[in-house]
């Protein structure tokens, strides 16, 4: 499978996931010095080879008919600050976006939230939706996690593959939806500092898989 083909696999993933509507969101994998990256404002069920475009680490078109997505700067942004990053994933999931409306951070609550997101999932100062600001914003907020709440926005999450970055906004999601619901309950049991520590760590030594 191409790298193209990659990337359409992936749309068609998040979409059966639930994580995005209608044409919102947007899909990136780095391989080498190129970015392959979903088009602006395309039905991903129509998404073929041909519509995905690529750029490189600047930026500029190399490849591709199409407008890239709107939000390449943040792509951008994660890649070059981020070696470690081969996938960047932008979607709009709902509890994502309720907690991007009310709070500045979701704290390590989960097992597996910490391991595969980060310590904790920040959310970004708000910046307008393509601009360089937001991504300023997101990458200051996303540090060397694998997880970003966007202010009043969506998710952004990245992984050395796919799967991670598939993975790691399933999973931030689920963790933004246990929040909402245990806040309605009562007080929260919230994993320490030390604790939140050593579970990011075994992921990264020990659970991590390598394609």
């Amino acid at each position: 499978m191409n790298v193209k083909q990659r990337v359409i696999e992936l749309c068609q993933k998040i979409s059966k996931e639930g994580l995005v509507k209608g044409t919102w969101g947007n899909i990136s994998i780095r391989e080498g010095k190129k970015v392959y990256i979903t088009p602006s404002g395309y039905p991903y069920d129509k998404m073929k080879e041909e519509d995905i475009v690529v750029i490189d680490l600047n930026g500029k078109i190399i490849e591709g008919f199409r407008k890239p997505s709107s939000e390449l700067k943040v792509h951008i942004a994660i890649y070059n600050e981020r070696q470690d990053v081969n996938c960047v994933l932008h979607t709009h999931p709902v509890y994502s976006s309720i907690v991007s409306l009310v709070k500045d951070f979701i704290p390590p609550l989960i097992e597996d939230g910490v391991m595969i997101c980060g310590e904790r999932i920040n959310v970004s100062k708000y910046g307008e939706p393509g601009s360089w600001d937001l991504a300023n914003n997101v990458l200051n907020a996303l540090g060397t996690n694998n997880a970003v709440i966007l202010k009043n926005h969506g998710l952004v999450t990245v992984g050395e593959n796919e799967n991670e970055a598939l993975t790691a906004s399933i999973v931030a999601e689920k963790t933004a939806q246990i929040y909402i619901e245990a806040l309605k309950i009562g007080e929260i049991s919230i994993l320490s500092e030390e604790d939140a520590k050593k579970l990011r760590e075994k992921y990264l030594k020990s659970y991590r898989q390598k394609e």
